[in-house]
């Protein structure tokens, strides 16, 4: 199993960037996403369903992603209900001038010598493409800089 994790601080409150992490319909901060698309269950709600398309390693990964979690202003959890073994997590916590979003994918491609060996392949890929999912979102809210400005 594979785990890839990023942080990032922004200088916005909890609730504000927990609403824009959340709100999947418009997820356009995930950059491996090439579509989402709601198609089932309570919108922004455990049990929500988001058909989902994602690029990665120069493939192109479809299935549905479930809400498994959702505790505003502070914690979601998705999981892909077919296929590879995906969870997504963020968590949302208030820090002095902003907001810490942690952002993480825990993943098994299978087992046996060949899903080990294709998880290992996968690991920096995906923890780059965490790191940028952190950095567009960040975008969103502007960052602060060293000297407290924003970017």
């Amino acid at each position: 199993m594979i785990e890839a994790t990023s942080d990032v601080t922004v200088p916005a409150p909890p609730e504000e960037v927990f609403a824009a992490v959340s709100d999947l319909d418009h997820a356009d901060w995930l950059p491996a996403v090439r579509r989402l698309r709601h198609v089932g269950g309570p919108r922004g709600k455990v049990g929500a369903r988001y058909e989902v398309e994602v690029g990665a390693m120069g493939r192109h990964l479809r299935g549905v992603l479930v809400c498994k979690e959702l505790t505003a202003p502070s914690r979601m959890v998705m999981e892909l209900e077919e296929g590879i073994k995906l969870t997504i997590r963020a968590s949302v916590r208030s820090v002095r001038g902003g907001s810490r979003v942690e952002i993480s994918a825990r993943y098994a491609v299978g087992s046996g010598p060949f899903g080990s060996a294709v998880e290992r392949a996968s690991q920096g890929a995906a923890r780059r493409e965490v790191a940028r999912a952190c950095e567009q979102l960040a975008a969103r809210f502007g960052r602060k800089t060293e000297a407290g400005r924003r970017a």
